[in-house]
């Protein structure tokens, strides 16, 4: 090789690793997409909810919307003990976002529901008598173990009170018939 043609490769891994760098810059200094909902307390879920069940997902499955616009999931939750609300043996939760064949539409913080878990959920009546979940993902605790756990990941939460949006890290758990007992009593 000429010292002109090492010159002309070290000139191009040079630009490379630069165009590069500048990219990897621009990513990372890009805003992130999340979703932002105002933090609930237990007293504000309980409050914003018509209805607050105890019970086990029997079916998550998803499908368009008659216009075939928007993917929705339903999950289907056999009641167990009812915590506010009118008694009923089952109810519909209705959110956006799903799988149907390829298609994948998803919002961050939208609660996950699986098949067979059992949950206490917040719940806020739709027009077409299905539920959504209140306050997103704040508003499902899944029961594991005799405990009620709280996962608020994929949304930062803006807390009215101070101005500052936090991202939380890790969720909360409490005992769950403690949970229930508090849940109780705010409601009296």
């Amino acid at each position: 090789m000429t010292d002109n043609e090492n010159t002309k490769t070290f000139r191009a891994r040079i630009t490379r690793n630069v165009i590069g760098i500048a990219l990897m810059a621009a990513v990372l200094a890009a805003p992130a997409f999340a979703t932002t909902v105002a933090k609930l307390g237990l007293a504000q879920l309980a409050k914003r909810a018509d209805l607050i069940v105890q019970g086990q997902v029997q079916s998550v499955y998803s499908q368009w919307d008659e216009q075939r616009r928007l993917v929705f999931t339903y999950i289907s939750i056999r009641v167990d003990d009812q915590l506010k609300g009118e008694s009923r043996q089952s109810v519909l939760i209705r959110q956006v976002g799903g799988t149907v064949g390829t298609i994948q539409m998803s919002v961050a913080g939208v609660p996950q529901f699986k098949s067979g878990e059992m949950a206490i959920v917040f719940l806020k009546r739709q027009d077409d008598s299905t539920f959504q979940v209140v306050g997103m993902n704040q508003g499902l605790y899944e029961i594991v173990q005799d405990f009620a756990v709280s996962n608020v990941f994929g949304v930062d939460l803006f807390d009215s009170k101070t101005g500052e949006i936090t991202r939380p890290l890790v969720g909360g758990r409490a005992p769950l018939e403690q949970l229930k007992t508090k849940i109780r009593e705010l409601l009296q």
